[in-house]
């Protein structure tokens, strides 16, 4: 499962079904050239997110929940 201190960029790679959090929040992350660099951690942060629920929402992404 993702961490917080994951590479967005690594984590959408290694679990696609996190592309749909990423757009639910509507966050700029799919496709950002900063993806490479920055963390969950640091794009929680600046898109205002708590790091752990966004993390929970991964996990249930992932497992196929809704």
């Amino acid at each position: 499962m993702p961490s917080s201190s994951d590479l967005v960029e690594d984590v959408l790679e290694r679990w696609p079904p996190t592309l749909s959090v990423f757009l639910k929040h509507r966050m700029a992350c799919p496709g950002c050239p900063m993806a490479r660099f920055q963390t969950v951690a640091e794009v929680a942060d600046d898109y205002g997110l708590d790091a752990a629920a966004l993390l929970d929402e991964f996990a249930r992404a992932i497992a196929g929940e809704r």
